[in-house]
């Protein structure tokens, strides 16, 4: 698999540079539920991690940042250097694999899997111990928050035919807020009903200025989650469901919803 994008972070940046809902919503989140303590698993270059360490400033509590790609945390270790000087004070970025990092401080009030970014794991095994170890990191009573893109049926339709077709789809047109980067994605995506599993190809096609486009491509193999699935791993886990919302308006989930966010609360232990 060659996830080109993640050693690519101002690219990356790019292609989230439209991503306020998402932010807002997680913010909003967080406003409400008052934590001290907050784990973003998968965090990436800090996309929302920052934000959440920005109202982290006025709130009182700490945000920590976990991603297995040191060139993504290089990158978001750079926002925080570069940015309002009390975010470093409540704010701290940790390199490691999500399916094997443990705290040894106290204990996390929400840990937060966004972004889709718990699509990578692609087994039984290593979705559980994400939730196994999520619960761990939680006090009694604190909730994990995980997002995830609703199955495209009519995308992965087409690699169902006999013969199987990819359809290169346009899927991202991305421009920079305050200069003239670009970044066009492309995507072709083959579905494994049995395993399903979704071998997206992602194509970008990055432009700045008058320059030619600096053209690359990044595979991603991703795990494609149903509803039931996603709620029988969090109560297996030892969590309750304390929420399902379909988008980042919360709304309730609906057939045709492109997005769900479920919130589970960690039980009692038994």
């Amino acid at each position: 698999m060659n996830d080109d994008i993640y050693t690519r972070p101002s690219d990356y940046d790019l292609e989230h540079e439209h991503d306020q809902q998402e932010i807002a919503f997680y913010v909003e989140l967080i406003r409400r539920w008052k934590p001290r303590r907050v784990l973003d698993l998968a965090c990436g270059s800090g996309r929302l991690t920052i934000p959440l360490a920005q109202l982290g400033v006025d709130h009182d509590f700490h945000v920590t940042g976990v991603d297995a790609a040191e060139d993504m945390l290089a990158r978001a270790r750079a926002k925080v250097r570069d940015g309002d000087p009390r975010i470093a004070q409540s704010i701290r970025f940790i390199q490691s694999d999500i399916r094997e990092f443990s705290d040894d401080g106290e204990r996390y009030d929400v840990v937060l899997s966004t972004g889709s970014s718990i699509a990578h794991l692609l087994t039984l095994d290593d979705q559980l111990a994400v939730w196994r170890h999520a619960r761990a990191q939680l006090r009694e009573g604190g909730r994990f928050v995980v997002d995830v893109t609703m199955p495209n049926f009519r995308s992965f339709a087409e690699s169902l035919q006999q013969p199987p077709r990819v359809l290169l789809e346009v899927d991202l047109d991305s421009a920079a807020a305050h200069d003239d980067r670009r970044l066009v994605r492309y995507k072709a995506t083959m579905f494994d009903a049995y395993t399903q599993r979704a071998s997206i190809r992602f194509f970008y096609d990055r432009f700045e200025g008058p320059q030619q486009p600096d053209r690359f491509l990044s595979d991603f193999e991703s795990h494609v989650y149903f509803p039931q699935e996603l709620r029988l791993l969090f109560l297996h886990t030892g969590f309750e469901i304390e929420n399902t919302w379909a988008d980042f308006a919360f709304r309730p989930p609906r057939s045709w919803s492109r997005d769900l966010i479920m919130a589970g609360r960690r039980a009692a232990a038994v």
